[in-house]
């Protein structure tokens, strides 16, 4: 009785509640025995007799936090994972989705995937397949909300995935979300639609919150953009893609505007996932801004570059943004330009144009040796 209402019952308390129901009891070594009358039909089991005890007593006396369980507990490690993600999506402004775990033809077709498992008994007939991806379901959600006149839609789901792998099935944790239709909707905003550098963003935030570092690599293509995609680099092994939907296949769903998206292994993130947390002191004392434009050769990643810059500077750089890329004249062909606004900043002291002017020329020697990158001037 104790453990169940949370405050002590005692074997006098339970006595004198059973004499007053008029119920026959026996009080024995710790525990009472109480036959309980026929006329009581609703008295079946140990608890419906301490729900009487209280009862009587008032439940006034029950408190509003529950009794400390001495027992283990918790989350297994992918599960409490698992909820990391989720919570950290939502607060990047993701709605969860909860989809079915088949996948048809089209959905298979799509992502040119020959390797799912077919269900003996589907329960359509069309969605015979277990998915091997998370992208299609979501796809689908996007093209249920446009056709109800969902102006924004930000979906992401945490699923698993088959696959049959040497005539076993393999089963894979994903995260995937989906984004399409008006970034900034409201009297402020621009009318802008969700596209690449939003997905990218979204990963970004994911990965920072999970304590991740990933990095962009080539395009991975169908169905994706060739040029607004590329697959998810963690730990320099392939984890997963974003990118924008290529529009023949956006326009083949019927969903108006441009769909970015993202789907990567839950596994990969955990290996590479950290908890610690950095903290540091307030900056006291200001940066020193430099706009840094090189000209590399057109098929360098600028996530490449941005990262050898980092490297080159790693005691006085406070932040690295790219903020423009340009090719074309008088740019010779094949070159483009990649520019940089970068903070250098000393945490003991301000730092001078010639302490600045050695940090770039760091930069400088470290992106010529990496990339034969060429600082411009003027």
């Amino acid at each position: 009785a104790t453990m169940l209402l949370g405050y002590e019952v005692t074997a006098a308390d339970v006595g004198l509640i059973f004499d007053r129901l008029g119920m026959v009891y026996e009080d024995g070594d710790g525990s009472v025995g109480v036959e309980i009358p026929g006329y009581r039909f609703d008295l079946d089991r140990e608890e419906d007799l301490i729900e009487e005890i209280v009862r009587i007593q008032g439940y006034d006396r029950v408190r509003s936090t529950l009794p400390a369980v001495r027992r283990a507990g918790g989350l297994t490690p992918v599960y409490a994972f698992l909820d990391r993600v989720r919570a950290a999506l939502v607060r990047a402004g993701f709605r969860e989705a909860r989809l079915v775990s088949f996948a048809s033809d089209g959905d298979l077709e799509l992502t040119g995937d020959r390797d799912a498992l077919r269900v003996a008994n589907p329960l359509s007939s069309e969605e015979r397949y277990l998915r091997t991806r998370l992208t299609p379901g979501l796809l689908k959600a996007l093209v249920r909300n446009s056709s109800r006149q969902v102006r924004s839609a930000a979906l992401f789901e945490v699923g698993t995935v088959f696959r049959l792998a040497e005539g076993a099935v393999q089963e894979r944790p994903k995260v995937a979300f989906a984004l399409t239709g008006v970034a900034d909707p409201g009297w402020a905003g621009t009318g802008r639609g969700f596209d690449f550098f939003d997905a990218k963003g979204a990963l970004d935030a994911l990965c920072a919150d999970l304590g991740v570092g990933w990095s962009l690599g080539d395009p991975p293509g169908p169905p994706f953009h060739p040029g607004r995609s590329g697959f998810v680099l963690v730990g320099g092994e392939q984890a997963g893609v974003v990118g924008e939907i290529h529009p023949r296949v956006v326009e083949r769903l019927d969903i108006p505007g441009r769909v970015a998206v993202a789907e990567v292994e839950v596994e990969a993130l955990m290996r590479a996932a950290s908890s610690d947390v950095v903290v540091r002191d307030v900056p006291r004392f200001p940066p020193v801004r430099r706009d840094l434009a090189f000209i590399v050769d057109a098929a360098t990643l600028a996530g490449a570059v941005q990262a050898a810059l980092e490297e080159a500077v790693p005691d006085l750089l406070d932040s690295c943004l790219l903020f423009d890329v340009f090719q074309g004249p008088p740019l010779p062909d094949g070159r483009k330009s990649l520019a940089f606004s970068v903070d250098l900043r000393a945490p003991d002291r301000t730092l001078d144009s010639e302490e600045a002017d050695a940090a770039v020329a760091r930069i400088a020697d470290r992106l010529a040796a990496s990339f034969g990158a060429e600082l411009r001037s003027g």
